[in-house]
């Protein structure tokens, strides 16, 4: 099965000649390289960049790929690509309505990030939502929040810089910090939980044996 449209990754489609995809690539590279940011979340774009260029930068592996997406019925517009707001409004709402219809018992991280991270970092995307007015600039916070809010604690803290440079409106960016501090909240708790309820048992246990004495 083809999980990711490597053609989308580069921000091409696959009519796209051998400059124009080494184009892309180094266009990409040179703003999620590790060497340019430090944050995980950039890494893990780069490498899903990297991946792109291995296979479609390559004539052999190219055409191999090209196979695959025919062999499956696939095409790029299976992960569109996002030129304009309402691209990514559409975008975001299908995300959103895929993310409620997902199995708490069968979450795929890794599958999460890369629906998520695949429009962030767009290099187009900064500019597509400040096009936007507040009212959809909200929405489409409030979309992304909540796809987050599949991911533990230590994912979702990686992103609250790049949501701020995106989002960076007051009343945005209080809304992602009081997301973030909640988020900290609930996984402080989730850490107490367990050894809160085992002394909460052992002092149960205690009570009932010195009363049975």
């Amino acid at each position: 099965m083809v999980e990711q449209n490597w053609y989308a990754v580069l921000g091409i489609t696959s009519s796209a000649n051998e400059t124009e995809i080494k184009k892309a690539f180094r266009k990409l590279a040179h703003i999620y390289h590790p060497d340019k940011n430090s944050n995980p979340i950039y890494f893990e774009q780069f490498k899903q960049i990297k991946k792109a260029y291995e296979i479609l930068g390559n004539t052999t592996s190219k055409k191999l790929y090209d196979q695959s997406l025919q062999l499956v019925g696939k095409s790029t517009k299976s992960q569109p690509v996002l030129q304009n707001l309402q691209d990514l409004i559409k975008y975001f709402h299908l995300l959103e309505r895929d993310m409620q219809q997902t199995d708490f018992r069968f979450i795929n991280y890794d599958r999460i990030k890369w629906k998520l991270n695949y429009p962030l970092f767009m290099p187009l995307f900064e500019e597509l939502i400040q096009s936007g007015n507040f009212q959809v600039q909200q929405k489409i916070l409030k979309q992304v929040l909540y796809v987050l809010s599949f991911l533990p604690y230590s994912e979702i803290i990686a992103y609250q810089p790049k949501l701020e440079n995106c989002f960076f409106n007051q009343h945005h960016i209080s809304a992602i910090r009081a997301y973030i501090s909640k988020k900290k909240l609930e996984a402080k708790w989730e850490e107490l939980k367990i050894p809160l309820v085992a002394i909460v048992s052992a002092l149960l246990c205690l009570a009932i044996f010195l009363l049975a004495k």
